[in-house]
């Protein structure tokens, strides 16, 4: 630490300075004691951030995250991110390679490390995926605050994760479904899922106040989650709307409306006429909310909030009834999303201001079988417009015939006479007689 010392009218500040291996003494002296115990300041907290960097330069990387989920993330994370991130740390990285210090990661290293954890079966592509992305955002923080001087994890390979295809209901399928739906708030669910592209956690968060029935439109701005209930403390209620009491005092979980994750998801979408329809009726069926409470278009009659997983098994129980095949309830998300793109001759820009995404990327990128059935169509229209002229005909999978192997009816005929004529000894006879002439 820097210290002050007086000499005659001035004061200096001395401190200790390191010269490759050799470390000296240096003085900066100042005219006014206010100046010297400023630059006093100045120098130690310097001092202690060098000393800070030192410490992690050596210090283990589990040391390291706790200060990264400390400074970072508690900033940065919703309630959601923060603890699926705090549950990869925690079960994930801690356990497999929390006591490795920073400066052992390398490119090298890193591959080694992936290759184990690949080697787990309870290490799905997609947590692998996940725990880089975490691993990489805490490096980049790490080389921020001088901890390191490079990221190793941006050269890093991970495993790519290959998504299932989503099963989907053709058109028939989805209008029987829409026809027959027995349940009205099923009903009024699937048709916010189709007709809107909502994801789940958007339609059990709309209130009546997001719909208007004069522009035929409604608003997306919030989205209905279970959270743990220490990640809105720690937290402190950060992106939380408006949190409904807990049903159990000593439950882990709490049901909040909170902010979407992206600014891309909060829009707003137009309605078929037929669907605001069923929106009236359904209302008419609802009875009052208390005040000050959230007055939810999909709730209990008490006015809570439906569970995250009354959805989906109302729907699977509608399916099963009518014959349907089975399927998720996201899928009718997906299934809107790819009949917009069909009926809008694949205008992405336009599908993804209803659908929400962040970028227009992501849409190409997971409905790209629609945009495959349009290039088929286009090598059609090709074909129809320039190459149709051209194309020969379709050849029959025959052998070619030849003059040898060509027979016709005449010839077939005439080679019946002649064999008769030739039963006659005479007429043979004098036919050798002409054939040796000729």
């Amino acid at each position: 630490m820097a210290s002050i010392v007086q000499r005659n009218k001035s004061f200096s500040v001395v401190y200790t300075i390191y010269d490759g291996e050799k470390k000296r003494q240096k003085w900066e002296t100042y005219h006014s004691y206010e100046a010297t115990l400023k630059r006093k300041e100045q120098l130690d907290l310097i001092q202690l951030h060098e000393k800070e960097r030192a410490q992690y330069r050596e210090g283990t990387l589990a040391q390291f995250l706790e200060e990264y989920v400390e400074l970072y993330g508690r900033v940065h994370w919703a309630c959601s991110t923060y603890t699926s991130n705090e549950g990869l740390i925690r079960n994930y990285i801690i356990p497999f390679m929390g006591s490795m210090r920073l400066t052992e990661f390398t490119p090298k290293v890193i591959a080694a490390l992936y290759g184990k954890l690949r080697s787990d079966p309870k290490i799905s592509p997609s947590v692998m995926t996940n725990i880089h992305k975490l691993l990489h955002s805490a490096f980049e923080q790490a080389v921020l605050w001088e901890y390191v001087p490079r990221n190793p994890f941006r050269k890093a390979n991970v495993p790519k994760s290959f998504p299932s295809e989503i099963p989907m209901l053709t058109v028939d399928e989805i209008k029987t479904l829409i026809q027959n739906c027995e349940n009205q708030m099923l009903s009024v669910a699937i048709h916010l899922a189709f007709a809107s592209s909502l994801r789940k956690g958007e339609i059990l968060a709309l209130t009546w106040d997001d719909i208007d029935f004069q522009k035929g439109s409604v608003s997306v701005s919030k989205t209905l989650k279970r959270v743990r209930r220490d990640a809105v403390d720690v937290l402190n209620g950060k992106d939380i709307l408006y949190q409904f009491p807990a049903v159990f005092d000593e439950g882990r979980t709490v049901t909040v409306l909170k902010r979407p994750k992206t600014k891309s998801s909060i829009r707003t979408v137009y309605l078929p006429e037929y669907v605001l329809y069923v929106l009236r009726e359904w209302k008419q069926t609802l009875k009052l909310v208390k005040r000050n409470q959230p007055d939810l278009i999909l709730r209990y009659s008490n006015g809570r909030p439906l569970s995250e997983e009354i959805l989906p098994r109302l729907l699977e129980k509608q399916l099963l009834q009518l014959g349907l095949p089975v399927v998720s309830f996201h899928s009718l998300r997906h299934s809107s999303i790819s009949y917009k793109l069909v009926l809008t001759g694949g205008n992405i820009k336009a599908v993804q201001g209803d659908s929400g995404h962040a970028q227009v990327k992501m849409v190409a990128d997971v409905y790209s079988h629609i945009i495959d059935e349009d290039r088929c169509i286009n090598a059609q229209r090709l074909e129809e417009a320039f190459y149709s002229s051209k194309t020969p005909d379709p050849v029959e999978d025959t052998e070619p015939e030849t003059a040898d192997t060509a027979v016709t009816e005449s010839d077939e005929s005439d080679a019946v006479k002649i064999l008769e004529l030739l039963k006659n000894p005479e007429t043979a006879a004098l036919l050798k007689q002409l054939a040796k002439a000729l």
